[in-house]
């Protein structure tokens, strides 16, 4: 075990100080000579040098990884070219797109055939042929970068992809632009269990509504491709979306029924082992061979030949050394949270559940058992959580106390229909029948308890130092209910001292989230806007919500995907107001995926009149628009018009002035609600998309319009007064707007102007998000993108 420690520290520093590989290599051989040296002449120093060793060898590994880099085809980005490849991966399927990873031979430029290898990951929209593993492609498109994420703390997707060494994507829209070609001769052991795994999923869906197929494809083989997103935020908040991933869990459910099959067949005791070795890598490679699905592969079939040879069982060397095979072959893992909860969940569970169980000794074994394993897999889980996904669900322990004999009893009934179901079909449809009414029963249960208000909470990520005492003081909790080690009442003293330590610490933290200082979030939302303002009492203000093409009608997008999660990483729980300033979809498309997953208590609005017609009006809002105020009324928010002069009180600090309309206007733009808000001596001016018109109307009337930063109207549209920007004459100008967007944002015109003012100009396309904090007196300024500041 402390060797798999010493590696990994080694694989840290690696990734943190990056060190030329064959000084390394040549440290590592001195020392493994040493180690053999000593070994030899049975010095006591040799548990040291192999610990010296295991740290240049973790070192090795991570600069070796980093070495692997193959940027080939970036050459070729934006670049029209035709490629040819064989998927090496399971296709990934989702309900409106298909990614496919292809390792590429030959690539095609302006007739050229040219021998470039590498690996290109190709997304397919709106298409209903799906590949398969093996089958060579020849595909049509340009080859691009994978976006960089523009906000704080956003999934790095092209991180992820260059981890995995894909430094390319290629998006096809037009299905006719890939075609099979043919098929790899020897696809081996991997096409075997793919081809198997495909007949055993088409039994599933074939016996099953295609939600429940859906569910049971992730419980039994970690495909979550097709489970709709409502049920995966269900699952979520009920801290269940484990159930959806393969993991340890799943595996010991698979070992279980082999072993129970081996049993009740009568088969030989020798051949336990093998068989069960064979068992478990085939369900390995058919659920991709993920870090956790990994881990507990390995552990069981160390457990299965320490049973067969007579050994004793040792679940910490074995972990340990699951971690050391996991980080030989793919050292970036360390770092991400599938790797990290796997490991930190299984250590709890074998570490703290015997304790856990002696601490709960006064109910049945069998309570005490069926209590223990779900809250501790929360409390090892949950700051980890917390980092990466900055959510607690209050209703997790309750939850799957609950359900997991449910999904044991839908992984046992579906497993056993489709093995049945490839001699005789029919009996798969009766027996799924069962399992349907199970599954109906699941979803209930967990939408239920997802539903109960405060199921979940939201949290900023917690720092690196919290997590390690947290853990620190886990890991100390055997010693301290351990017999006769330590006195019942210093029991009670250490434990009232850890308590109050750790609320002192949590206390400290959250008071020190930006106290006295507000601050302004403009969100990168591609094309559109979405402005969060933190007062400094603690209250939160939202101005805009975003919204891609269609967001209305099908709800999900910017609102959902972008801002509600970048909502969650500060830690918001509600909204105090939402304004809308005015109703197209880039600015409030994105308002009923947020409003559905977090309560809102204001909603401001700009004036549109009554009826559907409005005499005058040229330009009527969407009917998905008042749909969704209809709506927002039906649930009872409250939403409110707002005209110029009317103010919002959201702390005795912030003044929140409406400065226009004074009325609906004869287009929506021009409609849009100016904000003005002031805290101490710094002003930020938000003006929605009003165009020269109603901007030349704002000069002209003797409204005070100065700002220290200024949200440029209309993403910087050319449709400007150049003496609005000159009596704003702000010292930063925001412009929100989405990269490569078919309006020509911004126009170069209107990044003139501003910079003869002297403005400094922040574009959400190239800084990403932008952050600006101020204390009343002075401002400071933090984009998404580190590098263009």
């Amino acid at each position: 075990m402390q060797f798999c420690l010493v590696f990994i520290m080694g694989v840290i520093t690696g990734h943190i100080y990056p060190t030329s590989l064959g000084w390394v290599l040549v440290i590592s051989l001195v020392l493994l000579i040493t180690a053999v040296i000593c070994y030899l002449k049975c010095t006591g120093n040799t548990s040291r040098v192999l610990a010296a060793l295991c740290f240049c060898l973790g070192i090795a590994n991570s600069s070796a990884a980093d070495l692997k880099s193959d940027n080939q085809l970036v050459s070729y980005l934006d670049k029209p070219v035709s490629i040819v490849g064989a998927v090496v991966k399971e296709p990934d399927a989702r309900p409106d797109k298909v990614f496919y990873l292809l390792k590429i031979d030959k690539l095609l430029v302006e007739g050229r055939v040219l021998p470039v290898q590498g690996l290109v990951q190709v997304c397919v929209y709106e298409t209903d042929n799906v590949f398969t593993y093996g089958d060579l492609l020849y595909v049509n498109g340009k080859l691009k970068s994978a976006a960089s994420p523009g906000n704080p703390g956003q999934f790095d997707y092209r991180q992820y992809l260059q981890r995995r060494g894909i430094y390319v994507v290629m998006p096809v829209w037009d299905s006719e632009k890939i075609k099979k070609v043919g098929t790899l001769s020897c696809g081996g052991i991997k096409k075997a269990a793919l081809t198997c795994k495909n007949k055993l999923t088409g039994l599933l869906e074939k016996t099953l509504l295609p939600e429940q197929s859906a569910l049971v494809q992730g419980m039994l083989f970690g495909s979550r491709g097709m489970i709709s997103e409502e049920v995966s935020n269900d699952f979520q908040t009920a801290s269940m979306v484990h159930i959806l991933c393969v993991s340890g869990f799943h595996v010991a459910l698979v070992l279980a029924f082999f072993m129970m099959l081996f049993y009740l067949l009568r088969l030989p005791p020798a051949w336990e082992a093998p068989a069960g070795t064979m068992v478990l890598f085939l369900y390995a490679l058919m659920t991709g061979m993920g870090p956790a699905v990994t881990r507990a592969v390995i552990m069981g079939v160390l457990a299965l030949w320490a049973r067969q040879l007579g050994r004793e069982k040792d679940w910490p060397t074995a972990m340990a050394l699951a971690a050391v095979i996991i980080l030989w072959f793919y050292p970036w893992a360390l770092f991400e949270p599938g790797f990290q909860l796997s490991f930190a969940v299984a250590w709890g569970l074998l570490y703290l559940t015997p304790t856990v169980q002696q601490f709960l000794s006064f109910l049945s074994s069998k309570i005490t058992l069926v209590i223990a394993v779900p809250l501790v897999a929360e409390l090892t889980a949950a700051p980890l959580i917390a980092y990466h996904y900055n959510m607690i669900s209050l209703v997790g322990i309750a939850a799957n106390i609950i359900s997991v004999p449910l999904v044991s009893l839908i992984m046992l009934l579906s497993g056993i229909s489709i093995l049945i179901g490839l001699i005789f079909i029919p009996a798969a449809y009766i027996l799924n029948a069962s399992t349907g009414v199970v599954l109906d029963l699941l979803f209930w249960i967990v939408k239920t308890i997802s539903s109960v208000r405060h199921a979940a909470v939201f949290l900023p990520s917690p720092p690196f130092w919290m997590i390690a005492v947290y853990y620190f003081f886990l890991a100390c909790i055997p010693y301290l209910f351990s017999r006769g080690k330590v006195s019942t009442g210093r029991k009670k003293y250490i434990c009232a001292s850890a308590a109050v330590l750790i609320i002192v610490l949590l206390g400290s933290w959250f008071l020190n989230q930006g106290r006295n200082v507000l601050a302004v979030h403009f969100i990168d939302v591609g094309q559109g806007d979405a402005a969060l303002v933190q007062m400094p009492a603690g209250k939160n203000l939202l101005i805009d919500t975003g919204g891609w093409k269609d967001e209305f009608k099908t709800k999900t997008g910017a609102g959902n995907k972008v801002v509600l999660p970048y909502l969650k990483r500060l830690g918001i729980n509600s909204l105090d107001v939402l304004i809308l300033s005015h109703p197209h979809e880039d600015h409030a498309g994105g308002a009923a995926g947020i409003i559905k997953r977090l309560p809102v208590k204001l909603v401001v609005v700009a004036p549109l009149g009554k009826g559907d017609r409005i005499s005058g009006i040229q330009e009527l809002p969407a009917t998905e628009y008042k749909r969704l105020l209809s709506n927002l009324d039906k649930r009872g928010i409250m939403v409110k018009e707002a005209r110029a002069g009317d103010r919002l009180r959201l702390g005795d600090k912030v003044a929140v002035k409406i400065l226009s309309p004074s009325g609906p206007s004869n287009n929506l733009n021009d409609s849009s609600l100016v904000v003005k808000i002031t805290y101490g001596q710094c002003i930020f001016l938000f003006t929605g998309d009003i165009e020269k018109d109603q901007q030349y109307i704002l000069v002209k009337t003797g409204t005070d319009l100065h700002a220290d930063v200024l949200k440029v109207p209309h993403h910087g549209s050319s449709s400007f007064e150049p003496e609005f920007f000159k009596a704003v004459n702000p010292q930063a100008a925001v412009i929100s707007v989405g990269q490569n967007n078919r309006f020509g944002h911004p126009a170069p015109e209107t990044i003139k102007a501003l910079k003869q003012l002297g403005s400094r100009i922040y574009r959400t396309d190239t800084h990403g998000a932008v952050i600006v904090k101020t204390d009343g007196k002075q401002l400071w300024i933090q984009t998404g993108r580190k590098s263009l500041q």
